[in-house]
């Protein structure tokens, strides 16, 4: 047995000491390139997830490195929500812009517009809501008395008081803003509109014998000065006669959002 191995290794070295003679002499060549050319991209895969591997193992980030990177992506998101707060806000004041345009465009009006800078009484929640500050007054041209429309042209109030640079607008559901108007029935019934409570309108000085039907359009008459007629305020919603009464009860649900204002438009004469 011992006599085997020593010819088995004999044989080995013969065979080896064959293959370096004829590498030397280039008999192996073709074959040598084929192995090579089978072989690299194993080794090349192997190589790669190596590099991989130690980049994520051997180069570990700490902790205080993550930390850092997460707050950064959270200034990151913070800083998208606001700029698409603003572009979003930017898009509805050029929509509301382009409404004023096409009213405007479809109405021979002089006009100018204003931003709404301040909502008078805004803590107390009996007045909340009755009056606005805008951004423009004597040195525009206001006037106490002029009409005052939101981007489709409806009515929203008429201005209360003007100072240089500001002006005071009190809105339809202010019970000191009163405007004569006009309700689009058959006989194009006349009144006088109030706020009331802060919260809707009605109609005064209608008398008993004019039909009104709820749902009826009501608008500006024309007949008060510097406010032009058919500006609409709004449609009625409820209608109350009593015999014993001269004018009827009517109420008006204004057909603009006053929560929503931001940009107005004073009607000019």
């Amino acid at each position: 047995m011992f006599k085997n191995r020593i010819k088995q290794h004999i044989k080995i070295i013969v065979v080896a000491g064959l293959l370096i003679f004829l590498h030397f002499i280039g008999a192996l060549g073709t074959i040598e390139r084929l192995i090579v050319n089978i072989s690299q991209p194993i080794f090349t895969k192997f190589h790669n997830l190596g590099s991989t591997w130690k980049q994520s193992s051997g180069g570990e980030v700490s902790v205080d490195d993550l930390k850092s990177r997460i707050n950064y992506l959270e200034g990151q998101m913070s800083t998208l929500v606001v700029e698409n707060a603003r572009l979003k806000d930017l898009e509805n004041e050029n929509q509301k812009l382009r409404e004023y345009l096409n009213f405007f465009n479809q109405k021979q009006f002089n006009y100018i517009l204003a931003n709404v800078t301040a909502q008078e009484n805004f803590l107390d929640s009996v007045k909340y809501g009755q009056n606005i500050i805008i951004n423009k007054g004597k040195n525009d041209k206001l006037i106490p008395g002029l009409a005052v429309i939101n981007g489709q042209g409806v009515l929203v109030g008429k201005v209360l008081e003007v100072k240089e640079n500001s002006a005071r607008v009190c809105l339809l559901v202010n019970n000191s803003c009163k405007l004569a108007v006009s309700v689009l029935n058959q006989n194009r019934t006349i009144g006088v509109t109030e706020g009331d409570l802060g919260l809707t309108v009605k109609i005064n000085f209608v008398g008993q014998t004019e039909k009104i039907n709820q749902g009826d359009i009501v608008v500006t008459s024309g007949l008060e000065k510097d406010i032009p007629a058919g500006l609409v305020l709004g449609r009625v919603s409820q209608i109350n006669n009593n015999e014993n009464d001269v004018w009827q009860n009517i109420n008006v649900e204004p057909l603009v959002n006053f929560d929503n204002l931001k940009v107005v438009s004073i009607v000019l004469p």
